[in-house]
């Protein structure tokens, strides 16, 4: 596992392992949409990827979220989607399909069916959240505080591109040296379109945490089984 002490340099560094280091294949599906014809979706990709971040601040985290540039001029849409996905229950935030993705329409509003996704964060999250907090507060060794994405009632009707997938699968919190440690589990991540924006989300919700318990940060650790980008999106870079 590499152990990097700034985000940034983080950011440049997978970047890297995944250019130099990645294979490259055709992909067949890409949630909902079948690709296997489409050379825009030749993919290269690292599998079984991790590493830890032990230094992070908020200037440096949106600077990962916007280091491939898909995110650029969407800065309203990271900080809304932030919002949604940790106000209390109470809040219509928790409604399903939210507000925060008219701020990144061209990308999100494909995979509307009948007005809504087939799945939000703020949905899974909101009967998890409060459980997490409560849980870490009474038992600061607990190696329990896990909130989950993945339904597989749900989720796994849904393979082979006939809806979309979680990408994101697990969130644990642990309290070690009196920090609060996020370790995140992802079956699969876009480079360009959604790793920074995942870490940034994923921090956001660790500071949140942070808040609520009284613990300061602690290590962030990132655990990928599939770290990718696609052809179409890396035109002009040499890369295929």
């Amino acid at each position: 596992m590499r152990i990097f002490s700034n985000a940034e340099q983080m950011v440049r560094e997978v970047e890297r392992d995944l250019f130099e280091m990645g294979t490259r294949y055709q992909s067949k599906t890409v949630q909902d949409k079948y690709v296997k014809d489409d050379p825009d979706y030749q993919t290269i990709e690292l599998v079984g990827y991790s590493y830890m971040l032990t230094d992070f601040d908020n200037d440096h985290i949106e600077n990962v979220a916007l280091y491939s540039g898909y995110l650029n001029l969407k800065t309203d849409w990271l900080i809304e989607e932030m919002a949604e996905r940790i106000h209390g229950p109470h809040e219509s935030y928790w409604e399903n399909p939210g507000a925060a993705w008219e701020r990144n329409e061209e990308l999100w509003r494909p995979f509307l069916r009948n007005g809504c996704f087939s799945y939000s964060y703020t949905e899974r999250w909101r009967q998890q959240l409060p459980y997490v907090i409560r849980e870490l507060q009474k038992n600061p060794n607990t190696r329990q505080a896990i909130m989950t994405m993945y339904d597989r009632h749900e989720d796994m009707m849904n393979w082979g591109g006939l809806d979309r997938v979680p990408c994101s699968l697990t969130y644990q919190f642990l309290i070690r040296e009196r920090k609060l440690v996020c370790i995140y589990g992802q079956r699969s991540c876009d480079f360009i379109k959604f790793f920074g924006a995942d870490v940034y989300f994923t921090i956001g919700l660790m500071r949140y945490i942070s808040d609520m318990t009284g613990y300061p940060l602690g290590q962030f650790i990132h655990n990928l089984g599939s770290l990718h980008a696609f052809a179409g999106d890396l035109k002009g870079r040499n890369i295929f």
